[in-house]
């Protein structure tokens, strides 16, 4: 559809195949199955799975999870970060430089096929506890948007924040733990 506006004319941006593969590698780019094995008085702690690691990454608390899930993202660049983390001196996450990586690297069309199946297995993970499926969507004003699905239970919700994603994820513990309680009785 070609339209006129102001002397300038305007078509309607289509896409093809191949941009619709890269959104769609993209999208499962910022995708991380959050493991949670235990929950105790020191904290939750399990593993992360994400496209860009094989290898899972252990984590001792929901905090040190974000501050890992936020170095796999710098790593990947998606999403963009969009604020430079602010520190005391000394401060040993600050001093890592961040690893670069072009365009043509993180895209491959020979790996299309590898990605699909790392895709397949990232999602069987399964924690002890709980599992959540976080995609991160957006970044903007320092925090993370995006969406967070409790496997167990099939439910899916969509978070402003990074602290609204942390609330979200502490209250399907809450809500676990009262179900297992009242299971008990």
């Amino acid at each position: 559809m070609i339209c006129e506006i102001a002397g300038y004319e305007r078509k309607r941006s289509v896409r093809t195949k191949n941009q619709e593969k890269e959104a769609g590698l993209r999208t499962s780019a910022s995708l991380i199955s959050l493991c949670l094995d235990t929950d105790g008085k020191e904290g939750e702690s399990g593993k992360l799975y994400h496209l860009c690691d094989e290898h899972p990454i252990v984590f001792s608390s929901l905090f040190r999870a974000v501050n890992q899930m936020e170095e796999l993202y710098d790593a990947c660049l998606f999403p963009q970060a969009c604020a430079e983390l602010r520190s005391f001196p000394g401060d040993r996450r600050t001093e890592k430089p961040v690893s670069e990586v072009s365009s043509d690297e993180s895209l491959p069309e020979s790996n299309e096929v590898r990605e699909t199946g790392m895709l397949r297995q990232l999602l069987q993970r399964r924690g002890a506890k709980a599992t959540f499926w976080i995609r991160i969507m957006y970044c903007q004003h320092a925090s993370w948007q995006g969406e967070v699905t409790w496997v167990e239970q099939q439910k899916k919700e969509y978070f402003r924040s990074t602290l609204e994603l942390l609330h979200l994820i502490d209250s399907a513990l809450c809500a676990e733990d009262t179900r297992n309680v009242r299971g008990k009785i």
